[in-house]
């Protein structure tokens, strides 16, 4: 058996990674570890282990792994740092320009890659003397923070009680990085690289988010465009990038062009949507790993829209008084994660119900 290690075994899309991945490799024992409880990672019965109540620091060092999977962004930094000949990742410099939001946007700029205006701030005196456009938005400088917040801005009063609130929360373990707002939808470039060549392409944009002021998919659609392609390679092969990516794009309908937010190192919330249209990026990751030679494709359905109920869908359309939107759930394209566990979708509605009627 091929022994692999799957990180933040709670989250909802480690979950869809391992149970798409075992569908096409089955001599699979899969070992999954999460800080948060074990139990909706046990209740889907897609691994043979959980690993839980001890950091993954420890985890790695008392096991004896064929391969990891970090699924989290803080799990791929440790990973990178610990054991990176178990797994299938770029090297640490590399990860850190993508974790570094002002990094980020610097090498767009290289790239010549359209991205917002952008202002790194360490201290709050710092605001005096600039010139912002309204709305825009204020979020920590670096992912794999504590704080995960975004925070919407549309008078100097609320953009300086944003970023003293913020550096507050984080007391130093980053800064902040004010952004000017870019309106349109949420589009999403994800790819499987090998030493900076595509191996696995998918791309998305997504229906609803929670919250819906800007936040993780709950709702999403398949979709390709030439354009968010070409700009989302850019951006990798310059990186020379290994192993899987997301880059997060807005699409300005105004000016018809996507504007760059952040690259993201990882595996995203939203993978379940790729894995049901036909990107099985979690298999193709070991098979890179274990040394077999994948051919480039980007066939996907691109008509696929995949919803995400229980995991806050509901309650956005809820919040937004948007009933109709519950007619999406009918449509002859659109799927669910709904009924993968009876335990779980019980577990998921009780923590609905709280946030609806307890808020």
């Amino acid at each position: 058996m091929f022994r692999v290690l799957v990180t933040d075994a709670s989250y909802k899309h480690a979950i869809a990674l391992v149970r798409h991945a075992r569908s096409e490799i089955p001599d699979l024992y899969v070992i999954g570890h999460t800080n948060k409880t074990p139990l909706v990672a046990k209740w889907h019965a897609c691994f043979d282990a959980v690993v839980c109540g001890v950091p993954l620091e420890r985890a790695l060092e008392t096991q004896n792994y064929d391969m990891i999977i970090p699924v989290g962004g803080r799990s791929v930094l440790t990973v990178a740092a610990r054991c990176p000949e178990l797994s299938v990742l770029p090297p640490l410099d590399q990860l850190k320009i993508c974790y570094d939001k002002p990094r980020t946007i610097e090498l767009a700029q290289r790239l010549a890659v359209p991205a917002p205006q952008t202002w790194s701030l360490e201290r709050v005196e710092e605001l005096d003397g600039l010139t912002v456009p309204f709305p825009c938005v204020v979020k920590p400088s670096k992912e794999a923070t504590q704080l995960k917040i975004v925070a919407y801005c549309r008078t100097p009063e609320e953009l300086r009680a944003a970023v003293t609130g913020q550096l507050e929360e984080l007391d130093g373990e980053a800064g902040v990085v004010l952004q000017e707002f870019i309106p349109g939808d949420g589009c999403g470039f994800f790819a499987l690289m090998e030493n900076a060549n595509p191996l696995r392409i998918f791309m998305h944009k997504r229906i609803r988010e929670y919250p819906p002021s800007g936040g993780r998919s709950t709702a999403a659609r398949a979709f390709y465009s030439p354009r968010l392609k070409e700009l989302g390679l850019r951006l990798l092969t310059a990186l020379k990038w290994h192993g899987v990516a997301m880059v997060e794009f807005k699409h300005d309908a105004v000016a018809d062009k996507f504007v760059l937010l952040e690259i993201n190192a990882k595996f995203w919330g939203s993978l379940e949507l790729a894995l049901s249209a036909g990107v099985n990026f979690g298999a193709d990751l070991i098979r890179v790993f274990r040394g077999e030679k994948l051919q480039y494709k980007e066939d996907y359905d691109r008509s696929h829209e995949f919803y995400w109920p229980l995991d806050d869908d509901i309650v956005t359309l809820l919040r937004a008084r948007s009933l109709r939107g519950f007619a999406d759930y009918w449509k002859p394209n659109a799927h669910t994660n709904l009924l993968q566990s009876f335990r779980v979708d019980a577990y998921k509605s009780l923590r609905m119900a709280k946030m609806v009627f307890l808020g």
